[in-house]
């Protein structure tokens, strides 16, 4: 499984998202850190399984959970209205096709073993 397209899909993804929070409330700037903090730390990760092989299920595994903690930020700053619903479901949707690559790097590993 190539992960290049994952990074470059999540760097993208990144990028879009910083700009849609520029304008986030003060008043829940922790909230918006915590959704900017979590993505890089995906990325991490994400260059991780270069290094730590042998733990790529575990780090992808912990990568997906980080993914869930996302949509939940996501959903309370739609319902805060700190975020518009449109860029919610575009960085959901890049969310949702970057999910399916990690599971599809999962099972391409796992088969592999």
């Amino acid at each position: 499984m190539d992960n290049s397209k994952i990074i470059l899909r999540l760097k993208k993804t990144i990028i879009y998202t910083e700009k849609v929070l520029e304008n986030f409330p003060r008043k829940d700037i922790i909230l918006k850190n915590k959704i900017i903090d979590i993505f890089y730390n995906i990325l991490e990760l994400t260059h991780e399984i270069y290094i730590d092989s042998e733990n790529k299920n575990k780090i992808i595994k912990k990568i997906l959970i980080k993914i869930r903690m996302l949509d939940f930020y996501l959903q309370i700053s739609l319902e805060k209205e700190s975020i518009s619903r449109k860029n919610v479901k575009n960085i959901s949707l890049n969310l949702r096709d970057i999910t399916s690559m990690y599971y599809a790097w999962l099972n391409y590993h796992n088969e592999k073993v």
